[in-house]
């Protein structure tokens, strides 16, 4: 910033000193501001260094734009990255270092939105409704509750278990005690996850709905498929998301020609993804009712033919009483064709 100003007043001269002033004096409160908030993002990432980081396994560092991240390494050599805004899984690299997963050229990763690209959460709200897009899960802080590094200590598998928790900010839109636990795990190059959600409220039950948003790279959207699919119900949400036509899947394989926004009700559980590279995303789900494919086409021009979403999914609301608790997993890995 303060370059960009410098450049800016030997390019204009005449620019009055008063004016130069001010515009240096909110330019360096500005770069203060930036400096604290990298200073205490520096400290936190140390902190959860010392508490939770194992050798060789599981580290925390700043990440883009120094957000805190929590990078799992395998002893095969797999990688994932994890940052703490938004519980969002950003990076998931094979032994290869080949990237899975997709971060859009668009993404910010300032904390000023919700990171496009990778697996976002979408809870407890999933697409449009009573409180904003998606709801809430993705635009806030997640917390550090544990790591591990030891189920099979020949051969351990990283992980981490992140939490989020009633605050004002969720209550104003959304007035209940709950957590949510998530837990992301490297089992060789397979990346596991697993989501838990407990009502905590002393009486009153409540409802929601999510699903992780999950942008995969593709070599050509033209040439992606997703299979497993076919037989199902789809709501088509492509012409109008708030009144979806219904149809039901007739082709062996889903491809792309064009935007395609498609909600499949009551998915097996198992579908993969064909990246056209000679490889595919195999993603098998537990509890997850149903799977969205989702491609922005031509409205984003820059990066459509780069990725495609395919998420897993719980459509239709859930209700959970007081003390009551509902989990889904997934388990992803890359599979030769």
């Amino acid at each position: 910033m303060l370059k960009s100003f410098l450049l800016a007043t030997a390019r204009h001269p005449r620019t009055p000193t008063r004016q130069r002033r001010a515009t240096l004096s909110r330019t360096a409160t500005g770069a203060r501001v930036l400096r604290a908030v990298r200073v205490q993002a520096a400290a936190n990432v140390s902190e959860l260094q010392t508490k939770f980081g194992i050798p060789d396994a599981v580290s925390f560092t700043e990440g883009r734009g120094g957000l805190p991240t929590v990078v799992l390494k395998h002893a095969c050599g797999s990688s994932a990255e994890v940052v703490l805004f938004g519980g969002c899984v950003t990076s998931w690299k094979q032994s290869s270092g080949d990237e899975v997963l997709y971060i859009r050229p668009d993404a910010k990763f300032d904390g000023s939105k919700p990171i496009s690209g990778g697996i976002p959460h979408c809870f407890p709200q999933f697409g449009p409704g009573e409180m904003q897009q998606h709801g809430f899960a993705r635009n806030l802080e997640w917390e550090v509750s544990s790591t591990s590094a030891d189920p099979n200590p020949d051969n351990p598998d990283p992980e981490v278990q992140l939490v989020l928790t009633q605050n004002d900010y969720t209550k104003a839109m959304w007035p209940h005690n709950f957590v949510v636990a998530y837990t992301v795990r490297l089992h060789g190059e397979e990346l596991h996850t697993d989501m838990r959600v407990m009502n905590m409220n002393s009486s009153e039950a409540f409802s929601f709905n999510g699903a992780l948003h999950t942008y995969f790279e593709v070599a050509d959207i033209n040439t992606a498929k997703v299979n497993g699919l076919k037989g199902l119900t789809y709501l088509d949400k492509t012409v109008d998301a708030e009144n979806p036509a219904k149809k039901v899947e007739d082709r062996d394989a889903v491809s792309f020609s064009g935007p395609v926004d498609s909600v499949y009700l009551g998915s097996s559980g198992h579908v993969s993804l064909d990246v056209g590279t000679g490889a595919a995303v195999s993603i098998d789900s537990t509890n997850w009712s149903d799977a969205v494919v989702w491609s922005p086409w031509t409205s984003m021009e820059e990066c459509y033919k780069e990725f495609c979403c395919v998420e897993n999914a719980q459509f239709e609301p859930v209700s959970l009483g007081p003390g009551e608790t509902w989990k889904a997993s997934t388990h992803m890995k890359v599979v030769d064709l």
